[in-house]
């Protein structure tokens, strides 16, 4: 058995749900107005426990709401199904010490006493059984069973919502999570598992509503206040979302993820300034991650401060390290198509420091150097990696058609057009190459062939600008003729 120590608490539960009424007077009454059993000896801290990188971790690993999901509380007696003493003498001679020894050996038992005209109870405890152990599916099958035979059965609705939340079914667990709270379970637990829920089917206008009657019951509960600004990100309500990001920052600015989320909503907002000036206390704090100083870089190049973004780039490769040094590329590739040629050179010497990248990676890294090589006169070195590109992968149509640019500008026509042939071959890339072919062979005057050339092209993939250019190569063509 993964929780043991559970068990106590399973017992306890049918114990009470088996006294009589006198016997309540000596529990107390919970929040939701429920009897309390006497507390177990052994109090577990866990029930089918989630890893802590889960959004839900925070309020599904709680203590308190531990010990309520087992079901420390007593029997409900306007919504708990009835049993017969016989019944109650069954579950507490046989169950009972089964569920002390090891719960999985009430599961036979558990399923002989299941019968169409008998108590709900033992559905329900056989469902309690398979979720303590994580068998989410057999613990939805006897939750359904035992609302089959008691519908307004509120611990078992509620269980078989939790078991479903807890099973990643969202989307199936937003019936029972409301149908709890129309039982009378109103607790904020459920409300904000229905907003997360909700939240998870892009519902946003109904996650909204849930997390905020949740923050009423728990109103310094954190993630229910995440969950409200997700939503009013989701509903472009982007005013409310950052005011209770102001409110949350002021009391964890060490949290780096509010000062992060608030940033792509200054984003959302237009606000660059806003976002960076975010960014910018996370780097001067430590606390930017890879993720964070590429996106500073990216705000930064939009403002045109290349030597800015540089240095943050670098900063988020340096961070990284050479596990994750193919992060840098990107960067790199706005810096190249920027023709910022030499901070693109000093970031990808740092990434070609960082750690030798592989596959496809390789591949883009080269191409960026050969674009920067291009870019700065260097065109035999660029025309060499370029090569070396086509040779590793004949079907890269960007390099045939780069290469084919490159050529075509140093006087080596017989050259370009062969590279132009070969990325007219390439699916996805025939229009584009018979258009550049096209050109080339209008700057050697052949415009019957050019003709040819762009009408092919125009058949593939028409475009009003080829169209235009297409008319007046043919009129030249036609005057040539004449």
């Amino acid at each position: 058995m993964r929780i043991p120590g559970s068990l106590s608490l399973l017992v306890g539960l049918l114990t009470v749900a088996m006294a009589a009424p006198a016997q309540t007077s000596r529990s107390r009454r919970d929040r939701d107005g429920a009897v309390e059993a006497a507390p177990a000896s052994r109090a577990p801290t866990t029930f089918a426990p989630l890893p802590v990188e889960h959004p839900l971790s925070g309020i599904w690993n709680d203590p308190d709401f531990v010990r309520r999901l087992i079901g420390s509380y007593g029997f409900l007696s306007e919504a708990e199904p009835r049993m017969t003493a016989e019944e109650q003498a069954l579950l507490r001679d046989r169950i009972v010490p089964l569920l002390q020894e090891d719960p999985l050996k009430a599961v036979e038992p558990l399923e002989a006493l299941i019968q169409p005209s008998g108590s709900a109870v033992f559905e329900y405890t056989l469902g309690t059984v398979y979720f303590q152990n994580e068998q989410f599916g057999q613990a939805v099958r006897y939750y359904e069973q035992a609302l089959a035979k008691f519908p307004d059965y509120r611990r078992a609705q509620r269980n078989l919502a939790l078991a479903l939340v807890r099973d990643g079914r969202y989307s199936e667990a937003i019936r029972p999570l409301a149908r709890t709270l129309a039982l009378g379970g109103w607790d904020g637990r459920i409300l904000g598992l229905l907003g997360f829920a909700y939240l998870n089917e892009s519902r946003f206008a109904s996650a909204a509503g849930a997390y905020s009657q949740a923050t009423i019951f728990e109103p310094d509960n954190v993630d229910y206040k995440l969950g409200l600004v997700k939503a009013w990100i989701g509903l472009n309500q982007f005013d409310a979302a950052v005011a209770m990001l102001d409110e949350l920052i002021q009391q964890f600015p060490e949290r780096e993820s509010l000062w992060s989320l608030q940033a792509n909503v200054f984003i959302q907002q237009e606000r660059s300034d806003a976002a960076i000036v975010n960014l910018e206390i996370l780097r001067q704090l430590g606390h930017a991650g890879g993720a964070q100083l590429a996106l500073l870089g990216d705000l930064y190049l939009m403002r045109e401060h290349a030597d800015l973004a540089l240095a943050v780039y670098l900063e988020a490769v340096a961070k990284d390290g050479a596990a994750t040094a193919s992060r840098g590329l990107r960067p790199a590739g706005i810096l190249v198509s920027r023709g910022a040629w030499e901070p693109a050179r000093t970031l990808i010497a740092a990434i070609r420091e960082a750690g030798e990248l592989e596959g496809d990676n390789a591949l883009t890294l080269l191409k960026l150097e050969a674009r920067v090589a291009v870019g700065t006169g260097n065109t035999e070195e660029g025309i060499a990696m370029l090569e070396e590109i086509a040779r590793r992968n004949p079907l890269d149509g960007d390099v045939l058609l780069l290469a084919g640019d490159v050529l075509a500008r140093n006087g080596q026509a017989e050259k370009a057009a062969f590279r132009y042939e070969s990325a007219a071959r390439i699916e996805g890339f025939e229009a584009d190459a018979l258009l550049k072919h096209a050109q080339l062979k209008v700057q050697q005057q052949k415009y019957a062939e050019a003709v040819e050339m762009l009408r092919r092209a125009q058949r593939i993939r028409p475009r009003d600008n080829v169209a235009r250019y297409l008319e007046r190569v043919e009129q030249v063509a036609a005057r040539a003729r004449s």
